[in-house]
């Protein structure tokens, strides 16, 4: 059990990958990804300010009204808003931060997607994206701070 849960993070880690694949990953790859979660955080912001409350009204959306939409709606801005802006900075604090923003997304997204699956039935693409988006966030997150640190220690020890 303890040599499978060693493997799982050792994949989940991404460091078996060569130097190169990890910079641009963690580098280029993470801030795609920072940018379209954010993006899509401020569209879902922004459909949920403007015609919220037409919207649970429709069966697929009525669970939304337990997350209080217009407290809702300001932790997406918030969130979204700090991801984006810390995706344009590239020192080691920045990245902390963006995997700690990535992370906090990621959360966000499982709540989004807890939404629809408690609205079952009927299936909705928001049961299987939202989760997808989740999961990419939260090892995107979890990776870039691993990575930033592991970079920051081999500095130290120069």
């Amino acid at each position: 059990m303890l040599k499978a849960f060693k493997w799982l993070h050792w994949l989940l880690d991404l460091r078996f990958l060569p130097d190169k694949c990890q910079d641009w990953l963690f580098g280029t790859g993470t801030r795609i990804i920072e940018i379209l979660s954010g993006f899509a955080m401020l569209g879902f912001a922004l459909v949920f300010a403007l015609h919220g409350e037409e919207m649970i009204k429709e069966d697929l959306y009525e669970k939304f009204l337990h997350l209080h939409p217009k407290i809702f709606v300001a932790i997406l801005v918030i969130v979204a808003a700090g991801q984006l802006f810390a995706a344009f900075f590239h020192s080691s604090r920045s990245n902390i931060l963006s995997g700690c923003f990535l992370i906090w997304s990621a959360l966000i997204w499982v709540v989004i997607s807890g939404a629809f699956i408690a609205a079952y039935p009927p299936l909705s693409t928001g049961m299987t994206t939202y989760p997808v988006i989740a999961i990419i966030c939260a090892l995107a997150g979890r990776n870039l701070i691993k990575h930033t640190k592991q970079i920051e220690d081999k500095k130290g020890g120069e």
